[in-house]
């Protein structure tokens, strides 16, 4: 049975209907999976994250089922000019390989940029960058990336644009100290991990808590090291 099928999107942005690929479930369960949640998979099986994000052949918008309905005002006109205008037709709708998969979130945190997503999707998308570029042992692009997502989801959690997602206060807090922690700030990271633990919902993520005491010993112990 093939890992990948073709599901029909249509482009929020300018209705055309395209076919995309996915990954099978089957197919993509990771063999391990990192401290900041990036999974690793084995070789000849398919990364999900290199078709996370659906790119409209006609127009150039890319997006993914994190993006909200709603343009604000004058960012299509933006994204006409920014985009569509530049835009020669490239297919994104057929197996892709790792420089595929990176051209496409790019084109994905491009078009969330224009169109004033959440810093929540913003985050996420930078974060799956990051971890693609982890498992190509491409470490300046993976820390670009990494900084970016950190930038994001530390706007994401002083406007509190995470709710209504699929992430809790208390994940973006962990996603946050692990990110400090890998860029090597050791004290962000300790004090988010932190927050975590004096939070009033904590023991509803009690997972979430195990990981971050954790990760709070490992950081505490790098900061030691590193003076």
């Amino acid at each position: 049975m093939n890992a990948l099928y073709a599901t029909k999107v249509n482009c929020p942005y300018c209705g055309n209907d395209f076919q995309t690929l996915r990954v099978r479930y089957r197919h993509s369960i990771p063999y391990k999976i990192d401290s900041d949640f990036c999974p690793h998979y084995k070789e000849g099986d398919s990364n999900p994250h290199f078709y996370y994000a659906k790119v409209c052949p006609e127009c150039g918008f890319a997006f993914t089922e994190e993006f909200s309905d709603n343009f604000p005002l004058g960012t299509k006109e933006l994204i006409k000019v920014k985009i569509t205008a530049e835009w020669r037709k490239k297919e994104f709708g057929q197996v892709r390989d790792v420089e595929k998969a990176i051209e496409s979130l790019k084109l994905a945190i491009y078009s969330a940029t224009l169109k004033r997503e959440k810093h929540s999707v913003l985050g996420g998308l930078c974060m799956r960058l990051a971890w693609i570029y982890r498992t190509e042992n491409r470490q300046e692009e993976e820390e670009r990336f990494m900084k970016l997502a950190l930038q994001e989801y530390e706007e994401s959690y002083v406007h509190s644009d995470f709710k209504g997602t699929s992430l809790s206060e208390i994940r973006v807090l962990f996603i946050l100290g692990e990110l400090s922690r890998r860029l090597g700030q050791f004290s962000k990271a300790i004090s988010y991990f932190s927050k975590i633990a004096e939070h009033p919902r904590r023991y509803e993520e009690t997972k979430i808590l195990e990981m971050a005491r954790k990760q709070w010993r490992v950081t505490a112990e790098q900061n030691r090291e590193h003076h």
